[in-house]
């Protein structure tokens, strides 16, 4: 009988470590998804060769869930004029996404406006999105300005979050 307790006390503990391991990195998850919900200020400066130019710290950090899993590059070039391009990418290092990723913005209204949505077929693959200026507004007027992009798994989870400046 005592033998049997001996090898249930291991088996407690690691499952109370999977368990507080799990809450802790759900709390991050979630302080990560209030910080991109913040106030949009500040973005990285690129060229279209992809190199930075001024580096805002909290754009392009990949969230703690896929921490590791997920490489995202600055979007790039940025700014950009209305009726420019810009590009996202993001390689998936064994990341576990479902499905489909999305990319997005919150409007003036805090409506959800989805700009591309993109099939995920390996947990290895390079991912890149064609970020055209003209969906942020009908005019140049309407467009211009600092934008939050929102990037989510096909489960509604926060990969990452950068800002787009519309000249």
């Amino acid at each position: 009988m005592n033998s049997i307790n001996r090898l249930h006390i291991p088996s407690f503990f690691l499952l109370v470590g999977l368990i507080f391991g799990s809450c802790q990195q759900d709390s991050a998850q979630r302080q990560y998804e209030a910080e991109a919900y913040g106030v949009v200020e500040g973005y990285t400066q690129t060229d279209l060769q992809q190199n930075i130019l001024s580096q805002d710290k909290q754009d392009w950090r990949v969230s703690p869930y896929y921490e590791g899993l997920i490489r995202v590059l600055p979007l790039f070039p940025n700014p950009i004029s209305y009726g420019g391009t810009a590009y996202l990418e993001m390689t998936l290092n064994g990341a576990p996404v479902q499905s489909y990723v999305e990319l997005g913005y919150l409007n003036y209204n805090n409506r959800w406006i989805p700009l591309q949505q993109q099939t995920v077929r390996s947990e290895f693959e390079l991912v890149t999105f064609v970020i055209d200026s003209r969906n942020f507004g009908s005019s140049a007027e309407l467009a211009r300005g600092l934008h939050r992009l929102l990037l989510y798994d096909g489960n509604q989870r926060l990969i990452t979050y950068g800002d787009i400046f519309i000249q």
